[in-house]
């Protein structure tokens, strides 16, 4: 019996869900980045409403009938800006990387799928310091997707657990059900991992085995908690230290040895699943500690947590300094409350024991998100960690998009971000294993609320990215009918509206992980429930797709 198998059968981690028996198997973990054996999905949740629209803007237009203008005018509070046109167009002009639909920008190989060529000659642009984005938009590997409807009754809760659920019908009784990302892993056969401080319910397993499984229904036994990836399994006792000082050291010590003398016993079945518990998740975690003790941390990851090595020494990129001021604090990771960095590190250890954890699926999350008011707060402060600003929702696209890639005019040194600093340290066969899924529960409304904020929406731009994705637009950037709602001030709720629905979209995804399971994980997916029609032509949103 391989690891693979052993693990499908009797899966250990440093936090368990499912027991039986240990078979034996021989020691063959090495420390070593194994190569990505599997295609699998990294799904990063942006709790608490994403405003993409902050993000991803149409272009400054003098015409005052154009959405180019009628956005920055219902929204310059939100940028932190006067009423004065000419601060709109300084900021679209400085701050946003322009692309023309078809034209400049443009990648001649990006897809541009919308109603009666709807995109054509428009004019959009990414936030320059989402380096790393604007670079592999351009490559043509990020699917930018509009108008997805997310949840409708703008409750964070529900919101939350209909997206992570994949099933827009569920109700506040439905926290049962099974996540998508479990449904996906048992239908791949593989294990679904969470490498944030809790498992969301994205991650929750369904009951049964994989094409006959009870999706309204949680086992989680195949579910993997990776919280730390260098601390994974049982505490071992370090007999070179002085353990007199040491308790953990004793404690460590003194319950291995009374599992070791346990095992030689007979026991009950009430204390069997214990003792199974304690061997499984010790023999585990030895094998994950062989694969990544000698393994180093590549410096682009770290830098993400603090700027020196393991020996308190400064890290040196390209022969230089990574952090002048030397306070060993991160240069990027700017909302350190998310533990985005120490999660960019989990992603990368696991990719790196992907044969040992048979990983299909992996769930990420980063908050913050619920921009009501000074949305744009402290925008100007230094690119530094400090736990003592109250930072604004741009630190945090930086922290996931930001990085050395792209062109980027206004940023040419930047430093690597969560996700560029991943990408920069996987070689390209690795990365063509991969494909990451970025959205939130809902979006914002169209207009700022006058607190330089923006409140509950629904429709909003998911990404999909992934050297294997045929990138570009999918769904209309920019919709005519919200020319008229952003004057319409009877209208108290202008929401972008949702045309797209989730579960086609999410369902190709799942195709490209494992063939032929999207219809398994997204049993809808013939039929429209959220009130709008899907979009059909993201059948082309994958190369090598086999269904």
């Amino acid at each position: 019996m391989n690891r693979r198998q052993f693990l499908h059968t009797a899966l250990c981690s440093s936090l368990v869900y499912g027991f039986g028996g240990i078979p034996g198997i021989s020691r063959d973990s090495f420390a070593a980045f194994e190569p990505v054996q599997e295609k699998l999905l990294v799904n990063l949740f942006l709790s608490g409403g994403p405003d993409i629209r902050h993000f991803i803007v149409p272009a400054y237009d003098s015409n005052p009938d154009s959405v180019g203008n009628k956005y920055w005018k219902h929204r310059w509070r939100a940028h932190n800006l006067s009423e004065d046109p000419a601060t709109w167009q300084q900021r679209w002009e400085t701050d946003f990387y322009p692309i023309t639909v078809g034209g400049e920008n443009w990648n001649s190989g990006l897809a541009n799928i919308a109603p009666d060529n709807r995109n054509n000659g428009v004019t959009f642009g990414i936030w320059r310091h989402a380096g790393w984005l604007i670079d592999m938009f351009r490559a043509g590997n990020v699917a930018m997707v509009c108008n997805v409807a997310g949840g409708r009754d703008r409750a964070h809760d529900l919101s939350s657990l209909k997206m992570h659920q994949g099933n827009l019908l569920s109700g506040i009784n439905d926290a049962d059900r099974s996540g998508w990302g479990g449904r996906l892993a048992r239908s791949a056969n593989g294990n679904s991992i969470a490498i944030t401080n809790s498992p969301l319910p994205f991650t929750f397993g369904p009951v049964g085995t994989p094409g006959n499984y009870n999706p309204d229904a949680i086992d989680n036994q195949f579910l993997v908690s990776v919280q730390n990836s260098r601390e994974m399994g049982l505490n071992e006792a370090n007999l070179d230290d002085d353990q007199l000082y040491r308790p953990q050291h004793r404690m460590a010590r003194a319950l291995k040895n009374y599992y070791q003398g346990l095992r030689q016993e007979e026991i009950g079945n009430t204390y069997e699943k214990f003792r199974d518990h304690e061997q499984k998740v010790r023999f585990f975690g030895e094998l994950i500690r062989d694969r990544l003790s000698d393994l180093p941390e590549p410096d682009l990851i770290r830098l993400l947590r603090t700027t020196q090595d393991e020996n308190n020494q400064d890290i040196l990129i390209n022969g230089q300094i990574a952090n002048p001021g030397g306070d060993g604090e991160s240069r990027r990771i700017l909302h350190s409350g998310y533990n985005f960095g120490s999660q960019i590190r989990n992603l990368y250890d696991v990719l790196a024991a992907n044969d040992l954890l048979n990983v299909r699926t992996v769930s990420m999350e980063y908050g913050g998100w619920d921009s009501h008011g000074d949305q744009r707060q402290n925008e100007a402060n230094p690119d530094i960690n400090d736990p003592n600003v109250q930072r604004g929702i741009e630190n945090g696209f930086k922290d996931i998009f930001g990085g050395q890639f792209g062109e980027n005019p206004n940023d040419s040194n930047a430093l690597h971000s969560g996700f560029s600093s991943l990408w920069a340290s996987l070689n390209t066969v690795d990365r063509q294993k991969i494909v990451l899924t970025i959205s939130g529960e809902f979006g914002r409304q169209i207009r700022d609320n006058g607190d330089a904020g923006t409140d509950h929406g629904v429709g909003n731009i998911m990404f999909i990215i992934g050297d294997e994705v045929n990138g570009g637009i999918y769904g209309e950037l920019f919709q005519d009918a919200e020319v008229d709602k952003y004057d319409n001030l009877a209208l108290r709720t202008p929401d972008i509206e949702g045309l797209t629905d989730l579960d086609p979209l999410f369902a190709r995804v799942c195709d490209w992980v494992q063939p032929s399971s999207g219809t398994q994980v997204f049993p809808r997916t013939n039929g429209s429930y959220s009130g709008v029609t899907p979009i059909q032509e993201i059948s082309g949103m994958f190369s090598n797709l086999m269904v």
